[in-house]
């Protein structure tokens, strides 16, 4: 008697690795990611039961700031940081799989920021700190890292030092793990940061507290701390080619990077400056304008006396369709605690969160008719046993079984998100994958 063995083929093997792996980070193309800061001061009980959950449930990201770095490679982690972060994890966890956003952590920021030019210059440092790094996310369960450095001097610090800092860091937090820089438009980092081996996984360009650009001869402009041409003007400056002429030479001191734009975030502040005769030092929250200030036209306030511009509503839907059309990565806002609720019509979250589930693309939309059903499952399977990119979901230019796993992933929410679902999610879809996949490839017999 024949006993025939059915095996699986290596290349079914190879995709349900690939599938696995998928679980625990899958990025859809296209997709736009809205990353929301929360300062450790802004934390307390009530926001934590009343207002976060509703605000995660929005998010991609979150990230939490109020950690930096000493100049020995330690972090200033204290007690109330662990304690927040386990709150907001907890928070995170108690969410549906597919609403839940990554923990980040912000090191550094305006203020905060003295031990990163001793760590930056010293590889021994250099290794510490990212050993440091690792063990905190490993602590708090955060998948995500923001190096914040107001600012690193132009030279060496900025073209060396703090880039070797960023892919050490990478390197010791590994693919499945994000990281991060967070810069001054102005401040421009190589592009080689963001390719070759243990490159960062993106740069988020502070596109607010651009006050100081309308001092500029050629700027028309009354001081509005973060116009969309300036958002426009920071997103060329990176992505120009390398040489290209400077179209702001009064603020940039250098034009072009070649960085492709999804590599890239642009800020959007959740709070107001002063403007047009008021002093930009003076700074409102959206939620504080929303209900003690006056405008007509939803951006220009008055506020207990200044003049105060922050991004209407109408602005901040602006601001995410532009992202789309120049293919962002992510959106950064400053800051969570300065909205209004987020069950609030007005929330800035919201319609920032609306505009782009609108503006998304339903990855594993194959027909494009902007539903999910079995004809896109029918272009999948034939786009894989023909080897042709009809089938790609996630942008690779191929059809393959991670291509699926969207798929199904998407086909089973309504509406679409672009959140991570749990690794074992994953693991159960995978059957379903290696049947078909068993049945349209070679079998090997004994």
């Amino acid at each position: 008697m024949v006993h025939h063995q059915l095996r699986l083929p290596l290349r079914a093997c190879c995709i349900l690795m690939a599938v696995v792996a998928c679980t625990f980070h899958a990025h859809d193309a296209g997709a736009l990611d809205l990353i929301g800061y929360l300062p450790n001061y802004r934390i307390n009980a009530n926001y934590i039961a009343n207002t976060l959950s509703g605000q995660l449930a929005m998010l991609d990201e979150i990230r939490y700031f109020g950690i930096t770095v000493n100049g020995n490679g330690t972090l200033t982690t204290t007690a109330a940081d662990l304690s927040n972060l386990q709150s907001i994890k907890s928070a995170i966890d108690a969410l549906p799989a597919a609403q839940r956003p990554r923990l980040g952590i912000t090191i550094g920021g305006a203020g905060t920021s003295a031990g990163f030019a001793t760590v930056a210059a010293s590889s021994t440092l250099r290794d510490q700190f990212a050993i440091n790094l690792n063990a905190l996310l490993n602590q708090t369960g955060a998948s995500a890292v923001d190096l914040d450095w107001e600012h690193p001097s132009a030279g060496v610090e900025r073209n060396t030092r703090f880039p070797a800092m960023l892919t050490r860091t990478k390197q010791e937090l590994g693919a499945n793990r994000f990281v991060y820089a967070t810069v001054d438009p102005t401040v421009m980092i190589p592009a080689s940061t963001l390719t070759g081996a243990n490159a960062i996984d993106g740069v988020s360009l502070m596109t607010y507290d651009l006050s100081w650009w309308a001092g500029d001869p050629a700027d028309q402009n009354l001081g509005q701390h973060s116009l969309q041409e300036y958002v426009d003007a920071s997103v060329k400056a990176w992505t120009d080619a390398p040489g290209s002429p400077n179209q702001r030479p009064w603020v940039f001191g250098t034009w072009g990077r070649g960085v492709s734009a999804a590599k890239l975030g642009a800020g959007l502040p959740f709070y107001g400056r002063g403007f047009n005769g008021s002093s930009a030092d003076v700074a409102v929250t959206y939620r504080d304008l929303a209900t003690s200030g006056t405008t007509t036209n939803g951006s220009d306030y008055m506020y207990n006396g200044s003049k105060v511009w922050i991004p209407s509503l109408a602005m901040v839907e602006q601001r995410v369709e532009a992202a789309h059309e120049t293919g962002l990565q992510h959106l950064i806002i400053w800051e969570l605690a300065q909205d209004l609720a987020p069950s609030n019509a007005n929330s800035m979250l919201r319609r920032a969160y609306e505009t782009n589930q609108r503006l998304a693309a339903i990855p594993g939309d194959f027909d494009g008719d902007g539903s999910m059903g079995q004809l896109d499952l029918e272009i999948w399977k034939t786009a894989f046993t023909a080897g042709t990119a009809a089938g790609d979901a996630n942008g690779d230019e191929r059809t393959d079984g991670i291509d699926f796993l969207i798929w199904q992933r998407h086909a089973a929410s309504s509406p679409p998100t672009l959140a991570v679902p749990e690794p074992t999610s994953g693991l159960l879809l995978a059957p379903s994958l290696l049947v078909y996949l068993a049945r349209r490839l070679p079998l090997c017999r004994q």
